[in-house]
């Protein structure tokens, strides 16, 4: 991290989607390294990691949507960043299925506002994109690589996979220096998603309530700490002129299905969790494991174990809820 810091003292970071569960502990962790951060959101929650960690007064904070292209334009032009982390977007497949237009205008609209503002800028040096392990659409073999063909079928993985598209195209056109990371399930402290798998667990037990499964309880997932994304963003950025123009699986040994998920933090938090599978997921991806060799290549590595992980995100859920009752 000596080297991060070192490169980071002092420089302009804009990042959308900053008051959000990844985007708190991103910015969270600039401002540990001396950046500069202007964050991009359209609204802020009281109990959201940015809140709750106090850091409004740390960063210049823009309530904006980025569906709102002169305002993204205006925003570029004003503080002028350095880099760029693309993290806004309609972030959840139950949400898109309801209202299908504003995820594409936020996913795909909003994406090419920002990209446009950086191309029509003379300062940016890099934009990190965050995709998805959605936008491949569904697995056809044992693991998603970088190179395979990008295949949503539903409208989060649709607004996912043109995303993906449109990012790497602005590279490819513009010689925008572009870098896209593509996730899996990502889990940890101040996630508000209730009806995702960890944040239901951790809710489950605490309440000491039957934990409900939307799906059958088979879908396969891979599970990443939040902490080990901000690491992997942070590597990224340290070794943009490598990547720009890359698109980068990032993934960890836990590839589960959601009962054996269940299963394993009952052993890692010594309780039974009683669960009643509902079945009633739609447009859900049975299987997706990410091959991420191509950044464990350059050096990237996970720092925390899935017990670590899960302990201290359990932790968290604790003490929030136990706050909430107050």
């Amino acid at each position: 991290m000596k080297m991060i810091k070192s490169g980071l003292l002092g420089k302009t970071i804009l990042v959308t989607g900053g008051t959000g569960f990844i985007g708190g502990h991103l910015v969270e962790k600039l401002l540990e390294l001396g950046a500069k951060v202007i964050v991009v959101d359209i609204e802020l929650k009281k109990n959201s990691t940015f809140s709750l960690n106090k850091l409004k007064d740390k960063v210049k904070l823009e309530l904006t949507d980025i569906r709102n292209e002169k305002k993204i334009l205006e925003l570029f032009r004003r503080y002028q960043p350095e880099y760029v982390f693309h993290l806004a977007a309609y972030s959840t497949v139950t949400a898109s299925l309801e209202k299908p237009r504003e995820a594409f205008e936020t996913n795909v609209m909003g994406t090419i506002n920002l990209l446009e503002a950086a191309r029509l800028s003379s300062f940016v040096k890099g934009i990190i994109v965050a995709s998805s392990d959605k936008a491949y659409g569904k697995l056809i073999k044992g693991k998603y690589w970088e190179e395979d063909a990008l295949k949503g079928d539903h409208p989060y993985d649709v607004s996912k996979s043109c995303e993906d598209l449109i990012s790497l195209a602005y590279y490819k056109t513009y010689g925008l220096p572009v870098a896209v990371t593509r996730f899996g399930n990502v889990y940890g402290e101040g996630d508000l998603h209730s009806d995702r798998i960890i944040p239901g667990i951790c809710t489950a037990v605490i309440k000491n309530k039957p934990l409900e499964l939307r799906s059958n309880g088979k879908y396969v997932r891979d599970y990443l700490y939040v902490k080990d994304v901000v690491c992997g963003y942070l590597f990224l950025l340290q070794n943009f002129a490598k990547i720009k123009g890359e698109a980068f699986n990032f993934s960890s040994s836990e590839t589960l299905s959601v009962l054996a998920l269940v299963k394993k933090i009952e052993g890692i938090l010594k309780v039974k969790i009683p669960y009643k599978i509902l079945n009633t997921a739609k447009n859900e991806i049975p299987y997706q494991h990410l091959n991420d060799r191509k950044i464990r290549n350059l050096g990237w590595r996970t720092n925390y174990a899935f017990k670590e992980g899960i302990k201290e995100t359990f932790l968290w859920y604790q003490k929030h809820l136990k706050d909430e009752k107050r």
